[in-house]
């Protein structure tokens, strides 16, 4: 049986790296060994892993001067990393959007002192059209949440934020739309929604601003950074497959692709949803909206659980709202193809139809 994914992570693999991958347990490259065994100090892991680096270079035209480090624990353990490296001996700050941001402000502020700028999803539009630098003047770094996955909040215009040196969370839309580095100095993203499965976090980072703490170890950016990732043993399975998905991305046609991709597929879904502004709300600022999660809310409560049944008799999972603010949540991920899109929007079309 078919199931249309839409879940917000982890998130579809293309078939063709699930079946890569199941190839790889069973016999990795004729090795006589499953890829599940191989040893992190290997020949064939080390391989492995220049390639990764290689692609995600020429995917995200990463500056020489950039470390690429594959971590543990997620973007949340990366508010206490970020925090006890940069955060130290420099004034940082979070830009808070929406929920996500919010929760990174309260992690940082436990470390130390940390500003938050506050910013409604309605007034995002108005603060990137103009010189905003006087909201971040007393800052060293500041954070920034590039995609909201609760609330259906993106922020892809990196250039229009007046600061020099920005610290990304990328975990929910890296890899579905191409950016400049010019005031990147270190972005992160959990690879278990557009670029894998869950146990491996991508972390980019300038190395001119690379922090010199004298922290422990796996809090020690430098020392990882020094170590290429193999500081201590890395979950080597989901490396492998945030391979695999860069092999994908690069025979798919890489960012442009799926930039592409994200345009056509959430231009296709909002604009059908807005035709059903007597039944739905949308909730976020036009300019605002995010691509890669698209949120809405019945205006009548009950007709959602019914909506989410009808979903799931269909073979349509994933697209129930986070639990913190419940309503409807349809993520659109690289690995959505145009035929799940086109399949859940014939059904979003029958099931208003008959209201």
């Amino acid at each position: 049986m078919n199931k249309y994914n839409f879940s917000a992570g982890p998130a579809r693999l293309h078939p063709s790296v699930i079946k890569k991958a199941n190839e790889s347990i069973i016999n990795y490259q004729d090795s006589g060994m499953s890829i599940l065994e191989i040893s992190h100090r290997s020949k064939e892991y080390k391989e492995m892993m220049e390639k990764l680096k290689i692609n995600l270079t020429k995917l995200f035209n990463i500056p020489d001067n950039y470390f690429i480090l594959f971590l543990q624990g997620g973007a949340t353990y990366q508010n206490s990393f970020l925090s006890y490296n940069y955060g130290v001996e420099n004034n940082v700050g979070c830009l808070v959007t929406g929920e996500w941001s919010k929760k990174t402000h309260q992690d940082f502020r436990l470390v130390r002192e940390t500003e938050s700028i506050n910013i409604d999803h309605s007034k995002i539009e108005e603060l990137l059209s103009k010189d905003n630098s006087q909201y971040f003047k007393d800052l060293d770094y500041l954070h920034v949440t590039s995609n909201e996955t609760i609330n259906g909040i993106q922020i892809r215009d990196f250039k229009n934020i007046k600061h020099p040196s920005l610290i990304v969370d990328m975990s929910s839309d890296i890899g579905s739309y191409k950016f400049d580095w010019d005031n990147l100095r270190y972005i992160y993203g959990g690879a278990q929604k557009n670029m894998g499965i869950p146990g491996v976090t991508i972390c980019i980072g300038d190395e001119t601003h690379l922090p010199k703490i004298d922290n422990p170890s796996y809090l020690n950016l430098k020392k990882l950074s020094d170590n290429d990732s193999v500081l201590n043993t890395p979950s080597t399975f989901s490396v492998y497959i945030l391979y695999l998905v860069s092999e994908w991305m690069i025979k798919s046609g890489g960012v442009d692709f799926f930039e592409t991709q994200s345009k056509k597929h959430s231009s296709l879904l909002y604009e059908q949803l807005e035709t059903y502004s007597e039944k739905i709300l949308l909730p976020i600022s036009k300019f605002a909206r995010s691509r890669s999660n698209i949120i809405f809310n019945f205006i009548d409560n009950s007709l959602e659980e019914e909506f989410l049944s009808e979903a799931e008799k269909h073979n349509i999972v994933g697209i129930q709202g986070h639990r913190s603010v419940g309503g409807i949540r349809i993520s659109l991920y690289n690995a959505v193809d145009s035929e799940m899109v086109n399949y859940l929007s014939d059904f979003i079309s029958r099931f208003f139809d008959k209201k």
